[in-house]
């Protein structure tokens, strides 16, 4: 999930459901350009158009909170339905601003829209914070007439927010914590700012330390000394960690990938870690994880360090297992070595699973041409909820190269998604569903956007790897998810906007029909038109399988240090010392304490406390999938079932009754250890 800025999304008009993000394959949101330098410059003729816009519609919302708050003869409903239009044109403007901030192509307009996004914030801070405003929605009535179920939900969800953010509290509380979210918010953007910044650069002085990278990759990197420059940056980073035979290699680049943004980061999260344990401590919590665990299916800290703990339990013996199985193939290269290291984490598994399962990727890639990818997605979504996917021309795209596309179900248009796959400059790096615009019943459609970097069409094809295919799936699970969930009454319960440890779900389960052969095979073919074999898929299938327990160990690593980092006291903590001590307890891998990950790891600002959200939803996900694999993976009145259960609810709904309304019965972990164990 991109978050907008992580401390704001906790604010009663703020909400996450503007973009989202597969941890796995991206990294945190990269801000280079300080909103407070470009403030005053001039934006050219696009920027200052849709920063006008902006500002008008932050006046229409200061004018839509003083009707409520002068509200005389209005009924419940209409002061809850003013409500709704406030948060439409403060959701509007930071979901826009987040596209184009991060992928439009004219500098004037990328920022503008940072601008524009921190003007907004502002106001949401302020309005979270408002007395009177608070008081006009407070004095509704549960038993008003003019209620319905629905518009109770949402009132009493208004009320908890704004309790939780402080409006309840005396003026000088009040005002600390308005002081403290421009200071939260100059932290997070500092620290993203020094991730972006450093990009540590290896020099390799001759080819024969690169043996084992293809060829090409190795050519593109000579320089005109006549030796080779790598960068920590992902498409550098992990050929070098998969491919490169040199282990000295590897581990240089390891060890420099670790240290990004050290030490320049170091003071800036002990600052904000002691700022956000203020901030919890003013509205009551004992810390930041109580806080913003409140309102997820988490639900507290110590709900969360049981499930990691159960997880990393649950995971250890298939862990060591697959370990053992890597110590002996590193062992037929240097007898000698008696463990793994963590430079070799991606390396020993591609060797394994060339031998054991006779896997390249490279052999399926010729199969998966990207507009084949593309119409087969289409298609089975179309089968499997009765929908239809038409390319349709839109002229508010933010580039030429996008695509765009309206659903319609019975001849009716439900939604609308613009496709921008390809990279070029000045745009998100990563793979991401934004949303533009959540539709709200009766009001307006939703309109989101899968923003990715796929490999470009040369002479009019492209050819992905499997990963990449499963990655198309992912986020279209998120986008339709927005669409399904695009008819709510209210916004804030519109699209992905869910309790936040849920909102992978959706997406993680679509990961299940890009391994189905059946799927597969009736869009996967090559040149020819030969369909993928099902051997290959097999072969593919056991090749992603190995190791899976290892990465989980990893995982929990990672989400017990979001935690700790968050439950422990900052003032006197050395976060280095904390991270050392817990990734020797926690994760199958070495130890090495010159090495500075919390310094790099954004997710402990966007995601703060709450990194176990990714294997918490990866348990919900393997519980649904057996569930429908019995149905059948191609039962459309089944798939039915699970759209009105779940996706068409968004945040309507408390997300353990979602599920259970299509299982029947609450979550269970067997599912998960039967996947482990397979």
């Amino acid at each position: 999930m991109k978050n907008l800025l992580a401390f704001t999304v906790f604010l009663i008009f703020l909400f996450s459901g503007c973009a989202t993000v597969d941890e796995n394959k991206s990294a945190a949101m990269e801000k280079k350009t300080e909103v407070k330098e470009v403030q005053k410059e001039d934006f050219g003729k696009i920027g200052n158009e849709f920063l006008s816009w902006c500002r008008n519609e932050q006046k229409a919302s200061e004018n839509l909170a003083a009707q409520i708050k002068n509200a005389k003869n209005k009924t419940a409903s209409e002061i809850l339905a003013l409500l709704n239009q406030i948060e439409i044109k403060q959701t509007d403007a930071l979901c826009k601003s987040g596209i184009y901030e991060l992928n439009h192509p004219d500098e004037g307009m990328r920022n503008a829209s940072m601008v524009c996004e921190q003007e907004f914030i502002k106001q949401t801070t302020e309005f979270s914070l408002d007395t009177d405003l608070y008081k006009a929605i407070s004095l509704l009535k549960m038993d008003d007439a003019s209620l319905s179920e629905e518009d109770k939900y949402y009132l009493n969800d208004v009320i908890s927010d704004f309790k939780r953010n402080g409006v309840d509290k005396d003026e000088k509380t009040r005002d600390e914590l308005k002081k403290l979210s421009v200071v939260l918010s100059e932290f997070e953007q500092e620290y993203y700012k020094n991730i972006g910044a450093d990009r540590k650069r290896i020099i390799v002085e001759t080819e024969l330390e690169l043996k084992g990278l293809p060829d090409e990759f190795i050519n593109s990197h000579k320089t005109a000394e006549g030796n080779y420059q790598f960068t920590t940056d992902w498409p550098d980073y992990f050929p070098i960690m998969q491919f490169a035979q040199n282990p000295k290699l590897r581990e240089e680049m390891w060890k420099a990938k670790l240290n990004i943004a050290y030490p320049a980061n170091s003071e800036i999260f002990d600052k904000l870690l002691k700022a956000r344990k203020k901030w919890a401590n003013l509205l009551g919590y004992k810390n930041w994880a109580e806080f913003s665990e409140e309102k997820l299916m988490i639900e507290n800290p110590t709900n969360a360090d049981n499930f990691i703990n159960k997880v990393a339990e649950l995971s250890k013996a298939y862990s060591d297992r697959d370990m053992n199985i890597m110590l002996n193939y590193k062992k037929k290269d240097s007898p000698e070595t008696t463990t793994l290291e963590p430079w070799d984490k991606a390396f020993y598994p591609v060797i394994v699973t060339q031998d054991k399962y006779n896997f390249n990727p490279k052999d399926a890639s010729k199969y998966f041409e990207i507009k084949k990818v593309k119409d087969g997605l289409f298609n089975l979504f179309e089968k499997l909820y009765g929908i239809k996917i038409v390319e349709i021309k839109r002229e508010d795209v933010w580039h030429p190269t996008v695509q765009s596309y309206n659903v319609t179900e019975n001849g009716n248009i439900i939604g609308t998604f613009d496709l921008d796959l390809y990279p070029r400059e000045n745009k998100y790096k990563h793979f991401a569903m934004f949303t533009n615009e959540l539709g709200v019943r009766d009001v307006r459609l939703p309109r989101g956007a899968i923003i990715g970097n796929f490999p470009k069409p040369v002479n009019g094809k492209a050819y992905l790897t499997h990963e990449d295919v499963e990655t198309l799936f992912h986020e279209f699970g998120h986008l339709m998810h927005m669409i399904f969930a695009g008819n709510n009454k209210y916004l804030r319960f519109s699209g992905t906007s869910c309790q936040h440890d849920f909102v992978e779900v959706p997406s993680q389960l679509m990961e299940e029909w890009s391994w189905n052969p059946e799927v597969l095979q009736s869009f996967a073919t090559d040149d020819d038109g030969n369909p993928i074999p099902t051997e290959m898929i097999e072969k593919m299938k056991n090749a992603n399988e190995f190791a899976k327990a290892v990465n989980v160990r990893q995982q929990m690593y990672y989400a017990i240090l979001s935690l700790k980092v968050y439950t422990t006291d900052p003032e006197g903590m050395d976060h280095h010392a904390l991270e050392k001590e817990l990734e020797a307890k926690y994760s199958p891998w070495k130890s090495y304490s010159d090495t500075n990950m919390i310094e790099s790891f954004g997710h402990l600002i966007g995601y703060s406390s709450n990194y176990y959200t990714y294997m918490w939803s990866l348990v919900i996900v393997k519980d649904l999938a057996e569930e429908i694999k019995k149905g059948g993976m191609m039962n459309s009145e089944l798939m039915t079932k699970y759209r009105k259960a779940i996706l068409e609810k968004g945040g309507s709904q408390k997300a353990a009754d979602m599920v259970k309304e299509f299982l029947g019965r609450d979550t269970e972990f067997k599912a998960f250890e039967n996947w482990l164990n397979q």
